[in-house]
């Protein structure tokens, strides 16, 4: 005999009283576990979201350092260029007068 047929001979005498052969019952270990089991899920959640709270302050104490960064380049940059160009003295008026001599000079006049 297999232990398939083991089982169905010894639960023939109980399903021909009419009776069931399931007669366990969820008892307080089993709910303790799926009590415990919460329990864990929840003290993991929490830290995962304090964890991700970290990380988020982290990616944005980095982002905020690289625009500041970006920035004092840019400022720097505009500086040297700034100073590279010639200043004006004569105004908006002067240099437009110049640019008007200098297109007859090219012309030949």
């Amino acid at each position: 005999m297999n232990a398939v047929s083991g089982l169905l001979t010894t639960a023939q005498p109980v399903l021909a009283s009419g009776g069931s052969l399931d007669k366990t019952k969820p008892g307080l270990v089993a709910f303790l576990i799926v009590c415990a089991l919460g329990v864990a899920l929840w003290a993991l959640l929490k830290n995962m979201g304090k964890q991700l709270g970290r990380a988020k302050d982290h990616f944005e104490a980095e982002d905020a350092a690289l625009a500041a960064q970006a920035a004092a380049s840019t400022t720097v940059g505009t500086a040297e260029a700034a100073a590279e160009v010639p200043k004006q003295q004569d105004g908006p008026k002067g240099a437009a007068e110049k640019a008007a001599d200098g297109s007859k000079d090219a012309a030949g006049e």
